[in-house]
């Protein structure tokens, strides 16, 4: 399809919206009293207020599926396929609140996931590295992930070229995160978000008036197809709700993101930051679920070429020029946001995880500093040039599904019950990833659906029942954990 808007617009855009979130951090930078410690690069010194961490953790869970999937699922599979988007998409922040709180409880100063696997597990490096590469896998794929799915779609929708994409999201944010870290990362969060809210609220219902109101929406509730009406349609539950369920669920719990931000905000703020970032978050892919619903209204007989391309194309229909520019902006921002978050995430994990348990057991704040940077410059060359090649989405999607369902029950259960073992915990993450990837994959390529669900469940099973085993079979604790929360 032909582009939707002249390149020179978009890329002025696109600009001036790099160098004010630089310019900004750079500014803010200079106003901090005293030097960088690492408290303040890696988790904000512990300060964020509930209403900034609502507003980051919503927008860094705004990856290009929000964006533009979720107008595609509501296109082709109706109100059933954006009820199991959503709905899932919404709900893994509830799930992950009460664990972000435990965390904090039991390691009030931590910095990562897998620091405190590796204190729960007495020194354990099988379990810490174990638990490294699903963190850190998935941190490397969702960089990937928005960096060439953002780029391919910013691409087709601007006509800039695909690799200045994904070169320019990725550097833009790159260099603020390098600046402050975190303090970086939230401030700039909280401008995304909002902006991303005040263009859906402009463009949607701007759109939804053009088209004729509310029964425009109507129109489009079964899909295009007409056959999705019913919100619990079976088909829809079964194929694609359980798969996607399983998937969003597991997510946060193998997300850096998310932990990082769980030490970032203020302790007694953690289950309120969570919960409003979800309901947040939610905004987004319901707003954007209207365009689907009104492309799809036989009504209108809108040309969708490319149905991943269906919110700028319903919006072109309807509106001016001007509107596709702030689409465009939108959609970076929610792109920009996440790859932020990912190199700060990663900062972490190199910083903590794997410099000063493994090269330097006592490094000095300078030392962590110049680690997390290095890390995040390292990732990025890794992240962005795998982008760059193109690889099949599906793959990388699988791969990091897989990393985040492998990590499912052991960490959850690594919180919560203290008879799990070291070598019980590194198994169960093992044995998931070397049994439902490989699975997941087949099923997936092969198109068979039946498998595809059995491959998620699986994916989760495994860990699940190799600790219930692990925990029975185990009759003494292995951590004390009122110990720990003193």
């Amino acid at each position: 399809m032909n582009a939707l808007l002249p390149p020179s617009q978009a890329f002025g855009l696109l600009a001036g919206f790099a160098a004010v979130m630089i310019v900004l951090v750079i500014f803010l930078d200079t106003r901090r009293q005293g030097s960088q410690t690492r408290e303040h690069f890696l988790v904000a010194n512990r300060n964020v207020r509930w209403w900034h961490g609502s507003l980051s953790i919503a927008v860094s869970w705004v990856w290009a599926p929000a964006i533009f999937i979720t107008a595609l699922q509501s296109y082709t599979k109706g109100i059933a396929g954006a009820f199991w988007f959503i709905a899932p998409n919404i709900l893994c922040f509830f799930l992950f609140a009460p664990l972000a709180l435990r965390l904090r409880t039991l390691v009030p100063n931590g910095y990562t996931m897998p620091e405190f696997i590796i204190t729960r597990y007495k020194g354990s490096k099988y379990a810490h590295i174990a638990f490294l590469l699903v963190f850190f896998g998935y941190q490397i794929g969702a960089l990937i992930i928005n960096a060439l799915a953002g780029g391919t779609l910013l691409a087709v929708l601007t006509g800039v070229n695909f690799h200045l994409c994904v070169v320019a999201m990725s550097v833009t944010a790159l260099i603020y995160s390098l600046i402050s870290g975190m303090e970086a990362s939230v401030i700039t969060d909280v401008i995304q978000m909002l902006m991303i809210l005040l263009i859906g609220f402009i463009l949607v219902p701007f759109v939804l008036v053009e088209a004729g109101g509310m029964q425009a929406v109507l129109g489009g509730l079964g899909g295009v197809s007409g056959e999705f009406g019913n919100i619990l349609h079976p088909g829809i539950a079964f194929a694609f709700g359980i798969p996607m369920t399983l998937g969003l669920l597991s997510g946060p719990i193998g997300d850096q993101m998310f932990f990082q931000r769980a030490y970032a905000v203020r302790a007694h703020h953690i289950i309120r930051t969570f919960v409003i970032g979800g309901l947040l978050f939610g905004i987004v892919p319901i707003l954007l679920s209207l365009l689907g619903f009104v492309a799809a209204n036989p009504a209108f007989g809108i040309d969708v070429a490319d149905p991943q391309m269906v919110s700028p194309i319903v919006i072109a229909y309807f509106l001016p020029q001007w509107a596709l520019l702030l689409f465009t902006l939108m959609a970076f921002a929610g792109l920009a946001s996440t790859i932020d978050s990912a190199y700060v995430a990663l900062s972490s994990l190199g910083a903590i995880d794997i410099y000063k348990h493994y090269v330097h057991p006592n490094p000095s704040d300078t030392q962590i500093l110049k680690a997390s940077r290095i890390t995040m410059i390292a990732m990025a060359v890794v992240g962005t040039g795998i982008a760059l090649l193109r690889p099949q989405l599906l793959w990388v999607f699988l791969i990091y599904g897989a990393l985040a369902s492998a990590g499912f029950f052991p960490t959850i259960l690594s919180l919560c019950w203290n008879r799990i073992t070291a070598n019980g915990a590194a198994t169960a993450v093992v044995a998931s990833l070397l049994v439902g990837t490989p699975l997941s994959f087949y099923a997936n390529i092969t198109g068979n659906e039946t498998l595809v669900v059995i491959a998620a469940i699986a994916s989760i099973a495994i860990g699940g029942v190799i600790l219930l085993v692990n925990g029975i079979m185990n009759k003494e604790p292995t951590v004390d954990f009122a110990h720990m929360e003193h």
